[in-house]
């Protein structure tokens, strides 16, 4: 019996021997494996870390926007805009307006902000003029966006330009005159009466909505220039001569209205109806008829340079 307590205690200690000495390498591996998860983690952590916020895109601007020129909202060079980049230049110069201003179905190099800026370069090496232009927008949407597409930048001046949507004419509903009659020919005279057509946005909405867009702009400080809006071929909206007529009356009415309220706020207007009718309105808009091509985006650039002359855009201002 004696024996056999001794044996059982010698394999009981070899038991116990192999057991620590596993359990010894268990946790030596267990701890190896901790220590490389930790080393990973903390390079992970620092790798997040060390990245910007806002990472540049890899390619330019103009190797990543959209390959037409004619897409809906902002421009895509003026989304990627880098608030650094904004903060560094001065003066800032923001083009608010429409399809004109964003520069529709034109490279964005060829857009009269772009142009402008090159323009003005001259006089302000620094200077940013930034383009907030959407295509089929009006007066009242340019004041819908106040805050994020012209205050954000904290411009010294900007420029407005609406009038193409605004007075664009709608042709109202027409009643049935007679059950199972054919449909209304589009030269009857019917179509042309007063009533039967109104503005895309009346004129009435269309001053009322410019002038707090204007003061709005004034109580920050911020000097405001005012563009009409362009001559267009009417003929090529409207085959009936009698309702392109009344386009281009509608058209003539909302320029003259937006000179009216530039002389009540003593505000420059640049008149593009006069520009571009002296220019030969065939060489500056496009095949439309209606948005400026790029001779004619040119020389918007080159009457708002001239303007802007006499409007000094001092830093701070």
């Amino acid at each position: 019996m004696g024996q056999m307590s001794n044996i059982a205690l010698n394999m009981k200690t070899n038991r116990n021997k192999k057991y620590s000495s596993l359990s010894a390498i268990i946790g030596l591996k267990l701890s190896s494996l901790l220590a490389a998860a930790a080393v990973l983690l903390i390079i992970l952590i620092l790798s997040v870390s060390c990245s910007p916020a806002n990472k540049k895109p890899d390619k330019e601007p103009a190797e990543q926007a959209p390959m037409a020129n004619n897409y809906q909202g902002l421009r895509f060079e003026t989304t990627i805009l880098e608030s650094s980049a904004i903060s560094n230049s001065l003066p800032r110069l923001v083009c608010l307006g429409d399809s004109v201003t964003f520069g529709w179905n034109i490279p964005y190099k060829k857009s009269y902000p772009y142009l402008l800026e090159e323009i003005l370069k001259e006089q302000y090496p620094e200077i940013m003029v930034i383009n907030s232009g959407i295509g089929g927008e009006t007066i009242v949407d340019g004041l819908a966006r106040l805050d994020s597409s012209v205050l954000y930048y904290e411009p010294q001046a900007v420029i407005i330009s609406f009038g193409l949507n605004d007075g664009f004419i709608i042709k109202d509903d027409i009643p049935d005159q007679n059950e199972g009659q054919e449909e209304l020919n589009k030269t009857d005279g019917l179509l042309t009466d007063e009533n039967t057509y109104h503005n895309n946005i009346s004129i009435d909405v269309f001053a009322d909505t410019y002038s707090l867009l204007i003061e709005k702009l004034f109580a920050k400080g911020i000097i405001v220039l005012i563009m009409g809006p362009n001559p267009i071929i009417t003929g090529s909206i409207w085959e009936n001569p009698d309702i392109a007529s009344i386009q281009e009356e509608s058209y003539i009415l909302y320029n003259q209205t937006a000179m009216d309220i530039a002389e009540d706020y003593g505000i420059i207007f640049v008149d593009l109806q006069e520009a571009f009718i002296a220019g030969n309105m065939d060489v500056l808009l496009q095949s439309d008829g209606i948005h400026p091509n790029e001779a004619g985006l040119a020389l918007i650039s080159e009457k708002l340079s001239i303007a802007l002359e006499s409007m000094p855009l001092t830093a701070g201002q």
